[in-house]
């Protein structure tokens, strides 16, 4: 959480200079194509965590953008994890816990809808990138946490691994000011299966696994 605490306004910062230098050029035209944002989130799943994250796009039709997002989640573990870490904390009398944190990122596309009210902009996107699953297994036998040497665990528990993910969300956008908005969107992701080839056999080493991310960004227009 204090990591999350430090990197925010850093994250903040950065858009911000940027877009400020973006804008001074562009400031003549009063048609805005490109934007940028920072947000924080809740996710929620078979763990719950908070992600923090950045987009960027711009309008290549009208009403349809390209964008590219990315971000760390701090807990997405799925229950696949769980198990597999408990049948074998099971064996010494322990209990496990999985900790599994994403970094992700993704490209796609935004479709903004037409309402009656021009400072409200709902949408739909989707896209296509991949994440980074780190993740670290700890085991709990009555109350004390196991020495690390204690259980050797694979790569699956505790090792970091990289997979295709699948993007899908939706939202909307709401402007406070003549470049400023507030965006509000939930994003479903879809990461999907990792194996490998053992012996002629073939051993999934991350199961497919979903997170959802509940989140509000604060950008800027350019």
């Amino acid at each position: 959480m204090m990591r999350i605490a430090r990197v925010v306004p850093i994250l903040f910062a950065s858009l911000f200079c940027c877009a400020a230098a973006l804008h001074a050029q562009t400031a003549a035209s009063s048609e805005t194509k490109g934007y940028a944002d920072v947000n924080v989130g809740a996710t929620f799943g078979h763990k719950s965590d908070v992600s923090v994250g950045g987009e960027a796009g711009w309008a290549v039709m009208r009403d349809l953008d390209v964008f590219f997002e990315a971000g760390h989640i701090g807990n997405a573990a799925s229950s696949d994890l769980d198990t597999r870490a408990n049948n074998i904390a099971n064996n010494i009398g322990g209990t496990a816990n999985v900790i599994a944190k994403v970094n992700y990122f993704d490209a796609g596309v935004r479709y903004r809808f037409v309402v009656n009210n021009p400072k409200i902009r709902p949408y739909v996107a989707a896209g296509f990138g991949a994440a980074h699953v780190t993740t670290q297994t700890t085991v709990s036998i009555n109350g004390s946490t196991a020495p690390p040497e204690l259980i050797a665990f694979g790569t699956d528990l505790n090792g970091s691994q990289t997979a295709p993910e699948l993007m899908l969300g939706g939202g909307a956008t709401v402007d406070v000011a003549t470049r400023y908005f507030v965006d509000v969107s939930y994003r479903f992701a879809r990461i999907f299966q990792r194996s490998e080839q053992s012996g002629g056999d073939t051993i999934v080493t991350l199961a497919a696994f979903n997170t959802n991310r509940l989140q509000v960004g604060l950008g800027i227009k350019f």
